[in-house]
């Protein structure tokens, strides 16, 4: 049965509920699957049926057909030896496993959700956006947060078709609530986190483009967030995809700024259009130092023309200090949680948030 409670990266093991004759019977199959797979590509090999191999290439093949068949004895020794291998491989280890294993099946299963959290203009609260976050409704385990599943499908490379399905869906989304809403969502946006390996990606702008074309959604309509970390490696790379994005009319956030390592001079770089406050800053806001740290934040951002949104807002004090400071919009439970797409139409014109 489906749980309601959100799953965390501490409760790992504890929600898998692995016992020791599971653990090894997992282990056991997540080793003896692929060998399978890389045996049955070796014998094909061998057998001359995909072309006649070179005398290195044979013996290449034998030592692979080798080193599996070593590997294929020590599964079955796994088997035969449980209490051995309990020690080796801890329960968490083991959890982490079937988290990777399950993770692929999540687009197939149709597991994964979209919720959307409203992005206001601190004056008024009016909504000028959103920002999607994604969710993975896991069978047996309930909600899990991006938190822990975002790392495995970028450790597994399964991120790059995860971050294409959720652009797609967002961008459906908003382009389905402008056609039956036009007065309320037509001017409205919607914002989705890229990953490092996104971005790394030459195609993304043309894949952009395409979903832009197939969802009938606007340019202009699509924001992107990139956080710091992923804009400081491959630079000419990202420098030309994003680029490219700006071209098509994309405009580019960066997210959770503050917290990673990029310069100045990086920033400058750039094609950016938004500055996101991580919401470690806004909580330090009570405080003279954290306001500070904020106001120099905007006021960097405004010196390059940049507008200013802060994330994590949870008070009313928060929101009007924000805007004391020069920060235009913001996000977070003041305003709204993150809603299921069909309650988001019925927030469009009902939002009970006034600030004084």
């Amino acid at each position: 049965m489906t749980t309601n409670k959100l799953f965390t990266h501490n409760t790992l093991g504890s929600c898998y509920g692995v016992s020791p004759t599971e653990r090894t019977l997992d282990i056991s199959h997540e080793l003896r699957t692929p060998l399978t797979v890389i045996q049955g590509a070796l014998d094909l090999l061998d057998s001359g049926r995909l072309g006649v191999l070179s005398a290195k290439g044979q013996r290449m093949v034998k030592i692979a057909a080798n080193n599996v068949e070593r590997l294929m004895r020590l599964t079955t020794a796994i088997e035969q030896e449980s209490e051995g291998l309990i020690s080796l491989v801890s329960a968490e280890e083991l959890a982490r496993l079937r988290m990777e294993r399950d993770l692929q099946l999540a687009l197939p299963y149709q597991q994964l959700r979209l919720q959307y959290q409203p992005i206001v203009t601190l004056d008024n609260g009016t909504i000028t956006g959103f920002e999607v976050l994604s969710r993975w409704h896991h069978p047996t385990l309930g909600t899990i947060s991006p938190i822990q599943f975002i790392p495995i499908a970028e450790k597994t490379g399964s991120i790059i078709d995860i971050g294409a399905w959720v652009i797609r869906e967002a961008c459906h989304q908003l382009q389905s609530w402008q056609q039956q809403f036009p007065d309320q969502f037509k001017p409205l946006t919607i914002s989705v986190n890229l990953s490092c390996q996104q971005i790394a990606c030459a195609n993304l702008p043309q894949q952009i483009e395409q979903i832009l074309q197939d969802t009938g959604l606007a340019a202009q309509s699509l924001k992107l967030e990139i956080t710091e970390s992923s804009i400081m490696s491959d630079t000419e790379v990202i420098e030309l995809v994003l680029s490219q994005l700006k071209v098509l009319g994309v405009q580019l956030y960066i997210d959770d700024f503050g917290t990673g390592y990029s310069s100045l001079s990086r920033l400058l770089e750039l094609p950016l259009d938004v500055l996101k406050i991580d919401r470690s800053f806004v909580q330090q806001l009570s405080c003279e130092r954290g306001e500070s740290l904020v106001k120099a934040i905007t006021n960097l951002a405004h010196s390059l023309g940049i507008d200013v949104i802060a994330e994590g807002v949870e008070t009313e004090e928060q929101a009007l200090k924000l805007q004391s400071l020069g920060c235009q919009r913001g996000q977070g439970y003041f305003f709204a949680r993150p809603l299921d797409g069909s309650t988001v139409p019925g927030l469009i014109c009902n939002l009970p948030v006034q600030l004084s």
